[in-house]
């Protein structure tokens, strides 16, 4: 009986280690690098056009590219 449950046992476990091994990542889990930048870079037309940690300064720097700011 004990060599039942042993083998039970082994069989479940081989049965189920793919399963629980971690899957590779996918390329597409990651941006690649020209499509992530700092959250404070303001940019307009492709070019960067200031950087500022503060929301509406950021607003600021992009009315002031687009000439928005009269």
């Amino acid at each position: 009986m004990k060599k039942l449950i042993t083998i039970v046992a082994l069989t479940a476990t081989v049965i189920s280690a793919p399963a629980l091994a971690k899957s590779a990542p996918n390329a597409a889990d990651h941006a690649p690098a020209a499509y992530q930048q700092p959250s404070d870079i303001v940019t307009f037309g492709g070019h960067v056009v200031g950087q500022d940690p503060d929301a509406n300064v950021r607003l600021s720097i992009l009315r002031d590219a687009e000439g928005g700011s009269q």
